[in-house]
């Protein structure tokens, strides 16, 4: 069944170039863009406020369970935002030479960095903890528990952290596949049910097994989900969102099944740049012409 853009930011706000990271909580949807700027919307898509939170573009917004936002740009920096929404403050965290493209937050609020030197920095209290050295540059990345997950264009990796302030580590997996990735699905003991990311040739789906024991088994995997190559995969308990170069968002259902179904398809006219999920119905997508968008699946 299609689905359907029932709203976008106006023009007179929307981001100078491309938007490019998203991100929704509480009836709050939260964009970056090329210029540097944080905008933040109700759910409609009426502009609250705007700030110039970094010098250029924005790679990435990761946000806490209690509001607070982080940002990372190619101008080499990482910065939070305490609350956004009442404040306009706004603290560097760290100013590098590295591009610092992946931000998330875990399960306990934590901060996870990955840059394009294949480093992954584990945060305390926003000061710098663990790094752990995975070589690979970080184009997409999870953590949950003790376990961090970052592709690029060859293999998933799934990495252990041993238990302790050691900062040791060990290789679990890798997986054959390209960035994106996501976790979903229920938990179990504190980890997703799923991995899914995408194949190597950037434009299929890899949907896998992710609890202990599993042995990451493949439960599906499909060519040619997209035209083009994927820039983003979200998903909830028992639904898949993914989008990309070829301007569609695409909702995917019966994911335990061998035969995943499309369940609803968008087209937003841009290459999808990111997108974040409000429910199962529901996405807001940031896209190559500066437009933040609500699409809705019936």
């Amino acid at each position: 069944m299609p689905g359907k853009v029932e709203k976008c930011s106006s023009g007179d706000n929307k981001h100078e170039g491309e938007a490019i990271s998203v991100v929704y909580q509480n009836g709050r949807v939260y964009s970056g863009g090329a210029e540097g700027k944080l905008k933040i919307w109700d759910k409609d898509l009426n502009l609250i406020k705007e700030l110039q939170i970094h010098e250029a573009y924005i790679y990435s917004l990761a946000i806490t369970s209690k509001g607070k936002l982080y940002s990372s740009s190619c101008d080499g920096t990482i910065r939070v935002m305490p609350n956004p929404l009442e404040s306009d403050d706004c603290k560097e965290l760290v100013r590098c030479q590295d591009e610092i493209e992946c931000l998330v937050c875990d399960d306990e609020d934590n901060l996870y960095s990955g840059d394009d030197k294949g480093v992954v920095t584990q945060w305390n209290n926003d000061r710098i903890g663990l790094k752990f050295n995975l070589l690979e540059h970080v184009k997409s990345l999870a953590v949950q528990k003790n376990l961090i997950y970052t592709v690029r264009d060859l293999d998933t990796v799934i990495t252990h952290i041993m238990p302790g302030t050691s900062g040791k580590y060990s290789t679990k997996a890798a997986l054959p596949g390209k960035s994106p990735l996501a976790l979903l699905g229920p938990k179990v003991d504190g980890v997703s049910k799923y991995l899914v990311f995408a194949t190597r040739s950037g434009k299929g789906v890899t949907f896998k097994k992710n609890l202990p024991d599993s042995n990451y088994a493949t439960i599906w995997e499909k060519e040619d989900c997209h035209e083009m190559i994927m820039n983003t995969i979200q998903g909830t308990e028992d639904t898949l969102f993914t989008a990309g170069y070829d301007g569609k968002v695409k909702k995917w259902t019966n994911l335990e099944s061998k035969t995943p179904q499309l369940a609803g398809e968008a087209e937003i006219g841009s290459c999808v740049n990111s997108l974040a999920i409000a429910s199962n119905n529901c996405v807001y997508t940031a896209s190559g012409d500066g437009i933040i968008r609500r699409v809705e699946f019936s």
